[in-house]
């Protein structure tokens, strides 16, 4: 016995059957397409967005140098990363240069001659 039930939508006849090809990875579909020499009427189109942009890019510089003015007047090395990199490299090899040079003085301390413990 076969029951169905029906909240009063028409029955829609079925869709054709999806297509088993695979779109390619990079193809560009319509909604992607590009326009390689746009016309003036999609510049004109554009062109209160395009300075609305380049408004907000500009205040943004602005504000932008502003903070880095601020952060110099702290610290003048705030933006120095390679210099800071370089001297803390430096460190480092002085470091390991001493504790070589701590270890030679020890290993040729117990080994001299006429050093004996007894």
């Amino acid at each position: 016995m076969k029951l169905s039930f029906s909240l009063g939508k028409p029955k829609q006849t079925p869709a054709a059957p999806p297509s088993l090809k695979r779109p390619a990875a990079f193809a560009l579909g319509d909604d992607e397409a590009i326009d390689a020499a746009p016309t003036s009427a999609a510049a004109d189109r554009n062109a209160p967005a395009n300075k609305k942009l380049l408004a907000q890019n500009v205040g943004t510089s602005k504000a932008m140098k502003k903070r880095i003015e601020a952060e110099k007047q702290v610290d003048m090395t705030v933006y120095e990363y390679d210099e800071v990199w370089d001297r803390m490299q430096e460190a480092k090899l002085r470091q390991k240069e001493a504790k070589e040079r701590d270890a030679l003085e020890r290993k040729a301390r117990q080994g001299a001659p006429g050093d004996t413990d007894y």
